[in-house]
């Protein structure tokens, strides 16, 4: 309803670095722009829209909306935010987001069975580490990754062990009436974190389940019971807490595993041709998930899905 905002007026200096800047391959397009109204702003309106850059991509306020509220041409504020130099918290959450989903996917088909744990187990380094080291392979010092946390809001080992899996089903949740499709999962053994580990379902398949049992569960469990060995004549309270603490893991990760073996006994065969999902609402069931990804019909109608 009213005047699109394509239609609207620019600076003048905003159209010439437009057309000299962007890969317009339509000629109509072309047409349409060099054809635009031309209007100048006062110094105290355009600082207004800059400061009000603050508010993108917070609460659904995408740049047309935030155009449709301010009445101006997404051309100026392409060309003001060029000026300005900055990003929206929100918009560089979202890139940092999508940075992090494409190196840990990377990572994750790199890796032989692509199962990599948070927590380091012998041989098997935790993702904290690899995604460092991957990070400085692509040229990031050790400050540009720090600067990471800055840009979630919170540190990345928090964002990873608590954040991640949710925020990125999110993400890929364009259409909400649809169920989400993340293709990178996150399992844990419950809130005592006693095992968590990030799958990637592209290599994710019955095999698997037998191999993050013997490898990744059992070698986590090891480690467990040879500190319990180690705290068995410490009685300190900082011992002792720890004491309880692995008890409590143990207990958890013991009714993971029961998880597994009965995804076993189920004859669970995840297939990647059967979408994500038929192939994540077992596991949703059974609570080996961070965050939920299917709501209660949809969890419903893949449990009995027959395809």
């Amino acid at each position: 309803m009213g005047k699109s905002i394509g239609d609207l007026p620019v600076l003048e200096a905003s159209r010439q670095a437009y057309l000299k800047e962007a890969a317009i391959e339509h000629e109509i397009v072309q047409q349409h722009i060099e054809n635009l109204p031309t209007e100048d702003f006062e110094e105290l309106r355009i600082r207004e829209i800059k400061e009000a850059f603050a508010t993108l991509y917070q609460s659904n306020n995408d740049l047309e909306e935030f155009c449709i509220r301010q009445q101006l041409n997404p051309i100026n504020v392409w060309y003001w935010f060029r000026e300005a130099q900055v990003l929206p918290a929100g918009r560089a959450h979202d890139i940092t987001l999508e940075f992090l989903a494409d190196a840990i996917r990377t990572l994750l088909m790199e890796d032989e069975d692509g199962i990599i744990p948070l927590v380091g187990l012998p041989g098997e380094p935790r993702l904290l580490d690899r995604l460092e080291q991957h990070c400085q392979q692509q040229g990031f010092s050790s400050a540009q990754f720090s600067q990471l946390d800055g840009l979630l809001g919170r540190p990345v080992p928090e964002y990873l062990e608590q954040h991640f899996f949710r925020e990125l089903s999110d993400h890929l949740n364009l259409f909400m009436y649809l169920p989400k499709t993340p293709f990178i999962w996150h399992l844990s053994s419950g809130e005592a974190q006693c095992f968590e580990a990030y799958i990637i379902i592209y290599k994710w398949n019955r095999d698997s389940l037998f191999w993050l049992k013997s490898q990744y569960v059992g070698k986590r469990v090891e480690r467990l019971e040879y500190r319990q060995i180690e705290l068995q004549s410490t009685e300190t309270a900082q011992a002792q807490a720890e004491k309880d603490r692995i008890r409590v893991q143990l207990r958890e990760i013991a009714a993971f595993v029961k998880k597994l073996d009965e995804l076993i006994a189920e004859d669970y065969n995840p297939t990647l041709d059967d979408g994500v999902g038929k192939n994540i609402a077992p596991l949703q069931k059974k609570g080996m998930l961070k965050a939920e990804v299917l709501n209660a019909g949809q969890l419903t109608k893949y449990l009995n899905a027959d395809w």
